[in-house]
């Protein structure tokens, strides 16, 4: 007759064991699903920039569509990167400058970028006056957050410097209200700065007297 051998029961030892091998093969497992997933621009702090600002503004008057406040002070020099993590500048070149502040939730924004895009493509644009934009004032909650896809999809082309969460490029320059635009001389010295949408006619009309 052939006999049957009862299976021994496992240690308290090796049950231990056993139960924390499993658990390090899950965590090796999560972190190896972490690591190697796709690392999208979905996350918040993707939408930040880094950059380093030298020079600070006398702060833009409340209420005021354009001010003068600041004409005449140098400019502060930027250096930062675009959504993509390409550098761009904007420092004392010898060339001058129409700056956009823009806030992806603002409706004047939403407006302002497609008509100044649809200027550049159209061949608008001044000779000697370069153009730059700021994504700033970041809000996660805000309409058409990211700002970088709501960018992409208008087609922006004006070269970009993307904030960061202290909004230290668009304090340096005054903080005014969206859209904010700052006027540069060739010198590197504020002309005016203005508040609010601007009509093409009236944006071409300011870079065109800068000098």
């Amino acid at each position: 007759m052939t006999g049957t051998t009862k299976s021994q029961p496992q240690s308290p030892g090796k049950s231990r064991s056993i139960l924390i091998g499993g658990i390090v093969v899950v965590v090796v497992a999560i972190v190896i699903f972490i690591v190697f997933s796709d690392n999208t621009n979905t996350a918040p702090d993707s939408e930040f920039g880094e950059p380093q600002v030298s020079g600070q503004l006398t702060r833009a008057p409340q209420n005021a569509r354009a001010d003068t406040d600041a004409t005449g002070e140098m400019a502060p020099t930027v250096i930062g990167q675009d959504f993509a993590g390409d550098e761009v500048r904007i420092e004392n070149d010898g060339k001058a400058k129409a700056i956009a502040f823009l806030a992806h939730w603002c409706p004047h924004c939403q407006n302002e970028v497609p008509a100044v895009q649809a200027w550049l493509e159209s061949g608008g644009g001044v000779d000697g006056v370069d153009m730059y934009s700021v994504a700033t004032s970041m809000r996660p909650t805000g309409d058409n957050y990211p700002s970088s896809e709501w960018l992409d999809r208008e087609g922006w082309t004006v070269p970009l410097i993307v904030d960061d969460e202290r909004n230290s490029v668009y304090t340096a320059y005054g903080s005014g209200g969206f859209p904010f635009w700052v006027f540069v001389n060739s010198d590197g010295t504020v002309a005016v700065r203005v508040q609010g949408s601007i009509p093409i006619s009236e944006l071409e009309q300011v870079m065109e007297e800068l000098n």
